[in-house]
């Protein structure tokens, strides 16, 4: 396995592009070389401090055991901006993606991912062998990725900060305002909410994906509309924001000064002691775990308007450049990626692996493999997917200034909802 940078992407191309030709002249013998194919991930193989790439490793490393005819070259891309500027521009390579669930709609209005279905038929692929099915991936009734992992927002507390307040995690939001009266002035933030844009994939994702993607749809309701117009309704939208603004005013469980908190701020709250709780992401509570030691970090379900309604859940799949040369190698790949056996692999790095199947391997009866048993318990009950905006990054940078206006500026859910409308119909035309 070998990595390559992103300012080798477009080289790599040319060189492809060029052998390709010189194939046709090359002698018989060539044909017998491996074939080489480029795989964009976020995870870099050479961090030694990330369990989530030494797993990876083991699952690139048993496929081309099981395939010496074919070699892995990864692409490390933390952001996924090369993969999309690849994807985008119609380029041969990377071969196989790694794009998560609110940028897929992304990456399939540019025509170049390649349909999956047959492929899946033809491999006997179940549907139901899945934390939610496998169907659910699917955009217009087709599918272009499959989920490798699912992610479910969850409430991260520390526990000696609630007992002292005398707190049980909260269920509801009614619950989290109500924390508010119980800390009383301290310099601790209860409950803290993310409006600020750092560490996510741009704007305010972390505001999106722990809290809006499922107060706007609400229960069984719709995000965007496969086109990516916006399928909440303004009654939704009034009544989340009245909720999360209620948290800087009335409930008194987050500061004014914690509004400009985004991925990185949250998580060093959290771990340094800064904020008794939040809902996060379970992908990083092993590393705040850790960072924290001993065992004051804790996890309850996320809370809701009530305390059983269903959360927004989304994954990191993979997917197949249409463009590749190399499809049938990048199936083979792929199809390993998401198997029972790579996926009980990539369950060592902490990830809530997809297939249900993986979840008999002998990790998930560990201690070690607890917490991500529950999740995916957690997921299969209470996980629903949504369709998300080609653009959502340019959604989640509106959304987050039109919360930050009316948190600071005090201004009222109807301006913030007619703010988001217009300038996200502007950009959505713009992007047309």
């Amino acid at each position: 396995m070998h990595t390559i940078s992103k300012r080798k992407l477009i080289k790599t191309s040319a060189a492809l592009a060029i052998g390709t030709a010189l194939s046709v002249f090359a002698a018989p013998h060539a044909f017998a070389q491996s074939t080489k194919i480029v795989y964009q991930t976020y995870l870099d193989p050479n961090n030694s401090k990330d369990p989530r790439s030494a797993a990876q490793t083991k699952m690139i490393d048993a496929f081309q055991a099981k395939n010496p005819d074919v070699k892995i070259e990864v692409l490390v891309d933390s952001t996924g901006a090369t993969a999309s500027r690849a994807i985008k521009s119609g380029s041969q390579t990377p071969d196989v993606i790694r794009v998560t669930g609110q940028g897929v709609a992304e990456f399939v209005a540019t025509g170049n991912l390649l349909q999956l279905d047959d492929l899946v038929k033809k491999e006997g692929i179940p549907d139901d062998d899945w934390l939610l099915p496998l169907s659910n991936a699917r955009m217009d009734g087709k599918l272009f990725v499959i989920p490798q992992d699912f992610r479910i927002p969850i409430l991260f507390y520390r526990k000696s900060m609630l007992e002292k307040a005398g707190v049980t995690p909260p269920k509801t939001w009614d619950e989290v305002c109500a924390m508010g009266a119980k800390f009383g002035q301290s310099d601790i933030i209860p409950f803290a909410v993310p409006l600020g844009a750092t560490g996510g994939l741009g704007g305010a994702q972390a505001l999106g994906e722990f809290l809006l993607s499922t107060m706007l749809p609400e229960q069984a309701g719709q995000y965007f509309t496969s086109d990516g117009k916006i399928a909440f309704s303004k009654e939704s939208f009034i009544k989340a924001a009245e909720t999360i603004k209620g948290f800087y005013t009335k409930c008194n469980v987050t500061p004014l000064r914690s509004a400009q908190m985004g991925f990185n701020e949250l998580h060093d709250a959290l771990r340094s002691g800064g904020a008794a709780s939040a809902v996060f992401g379970l992908y990083r509570y092993k590393t705040v775990q850790s960072q924290l030691g001993g065992d004051d970090l804790a996890w309850a379900p996320a809370p809701a308007y009530s305390a059983n309604d269903k959360q927004t859940v989304y994954s990191y799949n993979i997917g197949i450049n249409k463009k590749s040369v190399n499809q049938d190698a990048a199936w083979n790949f792929v199809k390993f990626m998401v198997s029972p056996e790579a996926q009980a692999l990539a369950a060592e790095g902490g990830e809530v692996v997809s297939r249900k199947s993986a979840y008999n391997a002998p990790y998930f009866q560990s201690d070690a493999g607890k917490d991500q048993k529950q999740w995916s318990e957690l997921v299969i009950q209470r996980g629903q997917t949504m369709t998300y905006t080609p653009i959502i990054t340019n959604y989640h940078t509106i959304l987050g200034k039109a919360f930050q206006r009316m948190v600071l500026k005090d201004g009222s859910p109807a301006d913030a909802y007619d703010e988001l409308i217009k300038r996200y119909d502007a950009a959505l035309a713009k992007a047309q």
